[in-house]
């Protein structure tokens, strides 16, 4: 008989303890280092349904688990009846490495996270792993899996985040995602349909339509296709001169965009090809490129991913338009 690897036993351990899906609401992350993201949530508290507050991160380079919860985030969250997944996050490509591959490392990052996740009525756990690469795509996979089993069995919830891509390239960093594999032991895949422009590349639109569409649609061909949501960035990029490696953007609030609009008496418009609001100014003689998603942007996004059957979620509360709470569809 053929030997059954680690991997496959995760698999269809995590299939067959599976819990219940989640209800088909929006999805948000919580930054719980900013007083505001838990007050938006508090104000919104009838559209959301499921939050990723960002409890746990790791250290660098160890690999341990930092972080504490926030007890009344927890609480409000039982009292509403509000799924809670805090979110474990690595953003240190190195550090992402020696946690998928040093089997010590990894065994005590898998016990640790099962241990958080048991605790305060939490459905589960958001996990969130970025910066590493292709080379590691099979031990992400395996990784998920196998915290997926732990998780299942103990009636909970795995959420996993990537990157999105239009299609799969061996040769790119975001190979690290095996979005199939992932949606097939994952109860959520948290899709990141943005970071088309970032802080350090040229000025331009963050999760254009176009890419969200291609985005959308490779995903609702792939098995599971219910299980993957849309996540729609909620801020906007200022970018000094050219942008690029010598002068990163700053990111801001939509509230913290309209104040500076009118500071420098700008008149955003929208981008025809992107649906993205946008407008330049001059400060100090330096021309700055300002882009950013309003209340119809994002709900143009949220439609596309429930017009290909998927779900949809935002990062992060407290950065949004809040006449996105009145849109359509939202």
């Amino acid at each position: 008989m053929r030997a059954v690897s680690a991997c496959a036993v995760a698999l269809v351990l995590a299939a067959a303890a599976r819990p219940a899906p989640l209800v088909a609401a929006l999805q948000a992350f919580v930054l719980t280092s900013s007083p505001d993201s838990f007050a938006d949530l508090q104000a919104h508290v009838g559209a959301v349904a499921v939050v990723y507050p960002t409890y746990w991160e790791c250290a660098v380079p160890g690999g341990s688990v930092l972080g504490a919860p926030a007890p009344a985030l927890d609480a409000y969250a039982v009292s509403h009846a509000i799924a809670e997944l805090p979110r474990f996050t690595c953003q240190d490509g190195a550090t992402v490495h020696r946690i998928l591959t040093d089997r010590v490392v990894r065994a005590r990052t898998l016990a640790r996270l099962l241990t958080l996740a048991a605790g305060s009525g939490y459905a589960g756990l958001n996990l969130d792993l970025e910066n590493d690469g292709a080379r590691d795509r099979r031990s992400f996979s395996s990784f998920a899996a196998a915290l997926a089993a732990g998780l299942h069995a103990e009636r909970r919830r795995l959420a996993v985040d990537v990157v999105g891509v239009q299609r799969e390239d061996p040769r790119h960093a975001t190979y690290l995602y095996d979005d199939r594999a992932l949606v097939a032991v994952a109860d959520t895949v948290f899709v990141m349909a943005w970071g088309v422009h970032w802080e350090r590349s040229a000025p331009g639109p963050d999760a254009p339509l176009s890419y969200v569409r291609a985005v959308a649609r490779r995903l609702a061909a792939l098995p599971h296709a219910r299980r993957f949501v849309i996540g729609v960035p909620l801020y906007g990029l200022d970018w000094p001169g050219r942008g690029g490696r010598a002068q990163p953007a700053t990111a801001l609030q939509y509230s913290g965009v309209a104040a500076l609009a009118s500071a420098v008496g700008a008149v955003p418009a929208r981008d025809p090809g992107s649906g993205e609001m946008t407008f330049d100014y001059a400060r100090r003689g330096v021309v700055h490129h300002v882009w950013f998603t309003d209340a119809r942007a994002v709900a143009q996004r949220i439609a596309i991913a429930h017009r290909y059957g998927l779900g949809a979620g935002v990062w992060r509360l407290g950065e949004e338009d809040q006449a996105l709470w009145g849109a359509p569809g939202v």
